[in-house]
């Protein structure tokens, strides 16, 4: 059984990221979250690349409806995976679609000894914000089953594309923000930034109380991927989308 060998497991989809290749491990069979995230970080060190931040998955409903999930979910972004200004990006086998983002970068360690968790301590952790697209997917041939697989499996994050700055704002700036997807210059998709948990940086307030329950803190540099605004949309080699996040710009990516 592979979850009595972890670590194997954890090879095993180091591997298969690293190569772009998908295996047949049964991830449905992981029986708690923290048995997850225990092959997550495994798997994650095996990969051996400079950590430069976090990608949450899930944080609105119709992101959870579609990948099955309870809650939201959350891996590290290991170097290759966050990329900036990037205007092609080869999609890898497994690739279950796009979700449009926010990404901040962190000013600070967050949270501080016995500060309080809160939208206004985050907005003034907060170096800055841009826009993003999320490209999730999966490293074994089987659909992802459930909550469990889905963190095992680097939280199904693959890359990070992410746009220009945009100026540090107030809490409030973030929420009500309305983001339209296009491809080809068609309009496909659109959403707000209110469906991530009623305001982006609630998801970072979600995070740092995760990694504090775990003796951990968002640290200066990090970045945080929030998770969709839209609903995920699936693409395919050739399509060219473009999001556009209103008082933040844009960004784009032609899919290879």
């Amino acid at each position: 059984m592979y979850f009595e060998l972890k670590d194997t497991t954890a090879d095993i989809l180091a591997k298969s990221r690293r190569r772009e290749e998908l295996c047949d491990l049964p991830l449905d069979l992981i029986e708690s979250e923290r048995e997850a995230y225990d092959i997550q970080t495994t798997a994650q060190d095996a990969l051996g690349f400079e950590r430069k931040g976090y990608a949450l998955v899930g944080t609105s409903d119709p992101a959870r409806r579609m990948l099955g999930l309870k809650g939201p979910i959350y891996s590290e972004i290991p170097a290759f995976g966050l990329q900036r200004k990037a205007q092609n990006f080869r999609l890898p086998p497994g690739t279950i679609g796009v979700q449009c983002e926010f990404v901040f970068t962190m000013l600070r360690s967050f949270p501080d000894d016995g500060e309080r968790i809160s939208l206004d301590s985050v907005a003034d952790a907060i170096m800055s914000c841009r826009p993003a697209i999320g490209i999730i997917g999966r490293r074994t041939r089987h659909a992802i089953a459930g909550t469990n697989a889905a963190i095992a499996d680097f939280g199904l994050h693959v890359a990070t594309l992410c746009g220009e700055h945009a100026e540090r704002g107030e809490a409030g700036d973030f929420a009500g923000i309305e983001i339209t997807t296009f491809l080809f210059q068609r309009t496909m998709l659109s959403g707000n930034s209110s469906s991530v948990m009623g305001n982006p940086l609630n998801a970072v307030a979600w995070l740092a109380e995760e990694l504090a329950a775990n003796g951990r803190q968002l640290e200066p540099s990090d970045v945080v991927a929030t998770g969709s605004c839209t609903p995920i949309l699936q693409v395919r080699a050739g399509q060219h989308l473009a999001a556009d996040f209103g008082p933040l710009g844009q960004v784009e990516c032609l899919f290879n």
